[in-house]
């Protein structure tokens, strides 16, 4: 899945968390939940490779942050919907150290979480990419919806 669901997904998970400490960890594994949906790769999408897909994932993710930040500018739990939006989205830049760092691939616990975080992929064929769109649309709607809509306040006693 591109960045801007996982970004847009963790803010709003920051938003409507109780606490940031919940918040984070909830976002971060939200990651994992959204990768396992149906959806096609932009990269993969447009047959990109090497600094062209590099540059196509980093627009991506400026444009998630961006509209973040737009999005929470002004709330009260604007640290954690940034926080949230952050950690939804940093499993991607962990996934991408063996290919920046090769020797990173050698520290604890890495090789396992990336192993567990290409295992869950749901990505689809480019054949399919209706459906794999679909699934991105949806999940930023839901997103933005969330974050721009406020909590139903509970009722007064009467």
């Amino acid at each position: 899945m591109i960045g801007t669901p996982h970004i847009l997904a963790g803010g709003a998970i920051g938003k409507r968390a109780g606490s940031a400490y919940l918040a984070v960890p909830l976002a971060f594994a939200s990651h994992f939940a959204l990768d396992a949906l149906p959806h096609v790769d932009t990269v993969s999408y447009l047959g990109l490779g090497g600094l062209k897909s590099d540059l196509t994932i980093a627009a991506d993710t400026i444009v998630g942050a961006a509209v973040l930040l737009v999005l929470a500018r002004g709330h009260k739990r604007m640290r954690w919907i940034l926080w949230s939006g952050f950690a939804a989205a940093i499993m991607d830049v962990i996934a991408m150290f063996p290919k920046w760092f090769p020797n990173t691939s050698a520290w604890p616990g890495l090789s396992h979480l990336c192993s567990f975080h290409s295992a869950l992929s749901g990505s689809l064929p480019v054949s399919e990419w209706p459906v794999g769109v679909l699934t991105q649309v949806l999940t930023v709607a839901l997103a933005v919806f969330f974050l721009i809509h406020p909590r139903e306040r509970t009722r007064q006693a009467e």
